[in-house]
């Protein structure tokens, strides 16, 4: 009976204790639930299990809060048994949203095998690694995580995870990677670049600064450290010169002392935010030795002019010493002369190179049209292959081609033109490919033609589609062996010229057509660039604006300070079917028509009718139709001011030819 009553006994406590732990379990199930504890309720297979940090546990608690890094605490699951504050802002979500979520849904899928594997190798040590977590918005935030296993823990398979925000590290370290490649950049640049504050002095300035000064000249004044002078010895100010104008390409002079004088072409902008200078960006250019290459061509040419002197001198006492030597003398005359035309001869080509060379207009722009067009530009000019511009008259296609010859290894050289249109047919071949003496009526002495002129150095042949079909093959000849003869000589000569050809014309349509031959076609298109219709680039209107006004301006002594916004605004509005050359043109007329320091527009620039059906002619057709109505409108007015080659945008010579090759006539 007593042994029955222990059991019972011992029932009865055991029951009275269970009821406690249930009763004490409620009320923290009910603390949790409604806030007043911190914890977590967990289903699991057992049913639901509850995690709390209270008491002693408050202490560490404060701790992991104020931590710079994401404290977490996952089940085997990967369940978020518990995180900090600082996690829950690194992923961007509520602390309560993020408590009992799944630590997956803030891994990338392509990453989830890769986390498995860290978290299995986390509780058997310990694992680390970099990784991108999944944010709000479809972002990711770079870390660093640190897992290991959770140790004294009722739950299996628990881990800890320690996170660490890498997102302004890695910002910095692009930063970082930015400022050494803009130093690297200015170390390596040919020209001198200079960033000023809007005081002037000197906040920045690239390597070659310091090789051509011989010290560096950071934090001085602009004026006071290179004391620069116009050509005619006016002192250049940068501080007054730059005053609401962009410089572009002013000649100046400094004088260093031993080491001599350097002439520079300078160019300079201010940095404005919010309509007050914070800054001044300048750009030299040392062109020093090009003035040294220029003066060593006047000496020539005076030395050549004083040879002819010495020599029509002696001519003329040889004359008077002897007159039974007339014949002679008469042969001994015409030498003279043919000496001195070849003297004229070199004169006009040397006036032409160095024209050529001091050339110092750039392609103006920043379409992203135009940037591709430069792009390939640099992408080609290196190499010596065959190249075909393309585009519509008055495009820009010869500045392509003079910008592929700067870029190119035969810059020192000058880039020879040819205009296949403006040239007679009969005279092209000898244009070309020169001829000897003789050779056809009133060749008296040999010519060399611009192949011979051209070696060495590169070819531009402008208007390629108007090359007459008889003297294509010849053409075709020197592209592929790099050989021909001279027009009435037998001698076979080889030239090394770089050929750049440009063409308004659609080839493929020439050749189908049989006005131009097929495999000449393919030897010349190898690295076709196409150069934009100035409607195409209608964002690189106002550079081309400003530009052109600046340098009409200047060249007819007026001072054009304003555009105004309704002038701009029809500009940008018009289709320029006569592109840039007819966009000088009407600027030309404007700035002729201004009286005062604000642009006239003078022309009436009529938007493209939008809507209209597309008409069926052929572009020979819509192209002779738009000449006769040019010519029209100027009563037949070829060359010259207000005519049909000014409109157009086209040299006479050239309007001439289209004429003939499109049967136009005056009725």
């Amino acid at each position: 009976m007593s042994k029955s009553n222990r059991t019972r006994q011992q029932l009865l406590d055991e029951l009275q204790e269970l009821t406690s732990r249930m009763m004490e379990a409620e009320e923290t199930l009910r603390a949790i639930l409604s806030g007043e504890a911190d914890g977590l309720v967990v289903s699991t297979v057992n049913g639901d299990r509850v995690f709390t940090l209270s008491g002693a546990d408050h202490s560490y608690r404060i701790m992991v809060e104020t931590m710079n890094e994401g404290a977490v605490t996952l089940a085997s699951d990967g369940t978020i048994l518990f995180c900090n504050q600082r996690f829950a802002d690194i992923v961007k979500g509520p602390l309560e949203k993020v408590l009992g979520s799944s630590i997956f849904q803030y891994i990338s899928s392509t990453d989830h095998e890769l986390f498995k594997g860290l978290l299995e190798q986390g509780l058997k040590g310990n694992s680390k690694a970099e990784l991108a977590l999944q944010i709000v918005g479809e972002k990711s935030a770079p870390v660093f995580l640190s897992i290991s296993t959770l140790q004294h823990t009722v739950l299996p398979g628990a881990a800890c995870m320690v996170v660490t925000d890498l997102t302004v590290q890695k910002r910095n370290e692009e930063m970082l990677a930015e400022e050494k490649l803009t130093t690297q950049i200015l170390n390596q640049a040919a020209e001198i670049f200079v960033l000023c504050d809007h005081q002037g002095r000197i906040i920045r300035a690239s390597q070659s600064t310091n090789r051509l000064f011989g010290e560096s000249p950071i934090f001085q004044a602009f004026d006071e450290t290179f004391h620069l002078l116009y050509p005619d010895g006016t002192p250049f100010v940068l501080l007054s010169e730059v005053q609401d104008k962009f410089l572009h390409a002013v000649e100046v002079a400094f004088n260093h002392g031993d080491n001599g004088s350097f002439s520079f072409l300078l160019s300079a902008d201010s940095l404005v935010t919010h309509q007050e200078v914070i800054g001044i960006v300048v750009v030299m250019v040392d062109i020093t030795e090009r003035k040294k290459m220029d003066r060593a061509l006047q000496q020539a040419h005076d030395m050549l002019e004083q040879q002819v002197e010495e020599r029509t001198a002696e001519l003329v006492v040889a004359m008077e010493a002897a007159e039974k030597g007339r014949e002679k003398a008469e042969t001994a005359l015409f030498e003279i002369q043919k000496l001195k035309d070849q003297l004229e001869a070199e004169k006009a080509y040397l006036i032409e190179e160095i024209k050529l060379e001091n050339n110092h207009e750039k392609i103006i722009g920043q379409s992203d049209g135009l940037k591709y067009v430069l792009y390939k530009v640099e992408q080609i000019a290196g190499s010596d292959t065959t190249v075909l511009v393309l585009g519509e008259t008055g495009t820009g296609k010869e500045l392509v081609a003079r910008a592929i010859h700067g870029l190119s290894v035969r810059k020192n050289r000058s880039l020879v033109k040819v205009n296949c249109a403006a040239l007679p047919s009969n005279l092209i071949e000898s244009e070309l490919f020169g001829h000897e003496k003789g050779a056809f009526t009133g060749a008296h002495t040999r010519h060399l033609g611009r192949f011979e002129v051209a070696n060495g150095a590169s070819l531009f042949l402008d208007e390629i589609g108007e090359l007459p079909l008889e003297l294509q093959p010849k053409l075709l000849r020197v592209l592929q062996d790099g050989e021909f003869e001279r027009l009435g000589g037998s001698r076979t000569i080889k030239v090394d010229a770089r050929i750049i050809a440009a063409t308004n014309r659609n080839l493929e349509e020439e050749v189908r057509n049989g006005r131009f031959r097929e495999d000449l076609w393919y030897r010349l298109n190898i690295f076709p660039i196409t150069m934009p219709p100035l409607r195409d680039r209608m964002d690189d209107v106002p550079l081309l604006v400003d530009f052109y006004v600046n340098k009409i301006s200047k060249r007819m002594g007026k001072a054009i300070e304003m555009i105004p916004v309704s002038v701009m605004r029809a500009l940008q509005d018009y289709h320029w079917p006569g592109n840039i050359r007819e966009l000088e043109n009407v600027l030309e007329r404007a700035v002729i028509n201004s009286s005062g320091t604000k642009l006239h527009l003078v022309d009436e620039l009529k938007k493209p009718v939008k809507g209209v059906s597309i008409s069926r002619k052929t572009l020979e057709a819509v192209e002779r139709d738009y000449i006769v109505q040019t010519l029209e409108q100027t009563h037949w007015k070829v060359g010259g001011k207000n005519s049909a080659a000014e409109i157009l945008g086209l040299d006479r010579s050239t309007l001439r030819a289209r004429l003939r090759k499109l049967a136009i006539q005056k009725p």
